[in-house]
């Protein structure tokens, strides 16, 4: 049971399984970047959202009195930092909560949260220092963000950034003062492990559709080769059928010609055909029925099966004619084969009323370099009319010199 499911053709399994993966990874792939892009996507809503209520709770007089360096002082610090910490206190998924202003086209720290001691966090957080200019490591996506955000807009990096403090997904919105008027901006960070452990269920279903998805693959590699094994093993049943003779089960005329080629393709140093034919078998048909006849032909291809080398062809040409071609056969063992084969098809024989049933032989040994399966076939044909014409029951070695 278990080999026949082994029964299958093992280049079609790997390029059908290949292609069908490739087609199954692409249908669970595309989808899963999509929704990925999409929850993403959400995630940067949620963080402007967070950076717009952050803003909210700070006071924009003090934090623009704060924007100059002569107005430090810890007091101050303290009173603009102390409503951020505590709405990052409260909120443990965030990283980092801070306030920026621009100077000179570069963004510069006012006040973090991770810079006071009543901030209550489980993380180590590294504090920005007051005034201190914010160093980016991967390159900035929009160059004019800091122009959005003076005009109004609230604004979201398009993807997680790296900084000396590690990588974030960052928000950022812009700070008033009570006259309406612009006061730098506050900043929230999340870690991208916040975001990895967002992921890590759908990465579950996405490594559980991938592993689906070569599963469906190798099963459809598997039913495809095991498919495409039984109609090629069918249609090798069928050829090996049309080059068989049915009641013998020796090669019929087609399979004689094709492998006798092929043999005279190697070349050989001789090569031998011998022609055996029934003696009479329309008399035999006539005298015993077609029955006797059959099991006289049964009984020649038999003998002649055992009378020959392995590698020798043997086949039945016709109604009461066989084929033996051989390769690297000289005069002398083409002989021998004729004499066992006269000698067997009687000695088996043990009914005396059927004595004479006999066949006959003709032979044609030829060079390598000088054979063709035409040539040896035709030569051997003569030998055998002239054993026939010589009285049957014997075999007949063709001879150039008589037939020049």
């Amino acid at each position: 049971m278990f080999r026949a499911f082994r029964k299958i053709s093992p280049r079609i399994f790997w390029l059908v399984t290949l292609a069908a993966l490739a087609v199954l990874l692409t249908v669970v792939a595309v989808p899963q970047w999509l929704s990925k892009q999409a929850r993403l996507e959400v995630l940067r809503l949620h963080v402007a959202e967070i950076a717009q209520i952050a803003a909210s709770v700070v006071d924009g007089d003090l934090h623009r009195q704060l924007l100059d360096p002569a107005n430090y002082t810890p007091e101050l610090y303290e009173r603009v930092v102390a409503p951020l910490v505590r709405f990052h206190s409260a909120d443990p998924e965030i990283f980092y909560v801070y306030t920026m202003v621009e100077r000179g086209g570069k963004s510069h720290f006012v006040v973090d949260t991770a810079a006071s001691n009543k901030l209550k966090t489980s993380r180590k957080l590294r504090p920005s220092a007051y005034m201190e200019p914010f160093e980016s490591i991967d390159a900035e996506p929009d160059p004019d963000y800091l122009q959005r955000l003076a005009n109004g807009e609230t604004y979201v990096y398009p993807t997680f950034q790296r900084d000396v403090y590690g990588t974030f997904l960052s928000g950022h919105t812009p700070i008033y003062d009570s006259q309406g008027r612009y006061s730098g901006f506050v900043g929230v960070d999340f870690d991208l492990k916040y975001y990895l452990a967002l992921e890590s269920s759908f990465l579950a279903i996405f490594y559980g559709s991938v592993a689906g998805a070569v599963l469906i693959a190798l099963m459809i590699g598997y039913l495809a080769a095991r498919y495409h094994y039984h109609v090629h093993d069918r249609l090798d049943e069928q050829y090996r059928i049309s080059i068989r003779d049915e009641l013998t089960q020796l090669l019929n005329r087609r399979g004689a010609l094709k492998f006798s080629r092929e043999a005279l393709i190697a070349r050989a140093s001789s090569y031998a055909v011998i022609l055996v034919d029934i003696d009479d078998l329309k008399g035999i048909n006539d005298l015993y029925g077609h029955s006797a006849g059959d099991d006289f032909i049964i009984k020649v291809a038999e003998t002649i099966r055992n009378s020959v080398r392995e590698k020798d062809i043997c086949a039945r040409m016709g109604g009461d004619e066989f084929l033996i071609f051989a390769t690297g056969c000289d005069l002398d063992a083409a002989t021998e084969i004729a004499r066992r084969i006269l000698g067997k098809v009687y000695s088996h024989d043990e009914n005396s009323s059927r004595s004479h049933f006999g066949v006959s032989i003709g032979i044609c040994v030829a060079p390598g370099a000088d054979a063709s399966f035409e040539l040896l076939y035709r030569q051997a044909d003569e030998a055998l009319y002239k054993a026939k014409q010589a009285g049957r029951n014997r075999f007949v070695i063709f001879d150039p010199m008589v037939a020049a």
